[in-house]
């Protein structure tokens, strides 16, 4: 896949098609494999993942990644042939100023993670070829938005 999103791109509309950022991810310092056991076994969805066959994924100490799903204040439809995102704080006192400022696109070359490693740079890289390729067929309606506009 060739990543080619800028800054410019993201909108409100290609928010609207990604929300890869509204993921929640929590890193877990030092874990050894009696943890990872345990927090697997209370359902958490602990990266990387246990081998296959195998309850963890070494005896190692590590650090991990806890995947706790998209937002509680995300709203997700499904519809035919798109899922489209919504904010249900977007617009009101307690949208959070980290999710007003955040662009994926700046947030991953700061970090030096715009690469094809980085799952929330490529799901926007998807949604934007998405709409770009909807472009072709139709109108174009994107037009550049503020990160405040931008909403997932």
């Amino acid at each position: 896949m060739e990543l080619n999103i800028v800054h410019a791109d993201i909108t409100s509309e290609l928010c609207q098609r990604c929300a890869a950022c509204c993921r929640i991810y929590l890193t877990l310092a030092n874990t050894d494999s009696r943890y990872r056991k345990f927090l697997r076994t209370i359902g958490y969805s602990v990266l990387p993942p246990a081998v296959e066959g195998e309850q963890d994924c070494c005896d190692e100490i590590h650090d991990v990644r806890l995947d706790m799903g998209s937002c509680k204040h995300l709203e997700i439809t499904t519809g035919d042939e798109e899922t489209s995102y919504r904010c249900q704080l977007h617009g009101t006192s307690e949208f959070p100023q980290l999710c007003a400022d955040f662009d994926c696109v700046s947030w991953s070359k700061h970090n030096n993670a715009y690469n094809e490693d980085n799952h929330t740079i490529v799901t926007a890289q998807m949604a934007l070829d998405a709409l770009r390729n909807a472009g072709e067929e139709g109108p174009d309606n994107g037009d550049a938005a503020t990160n405040e506009d931008a909403v997932p």
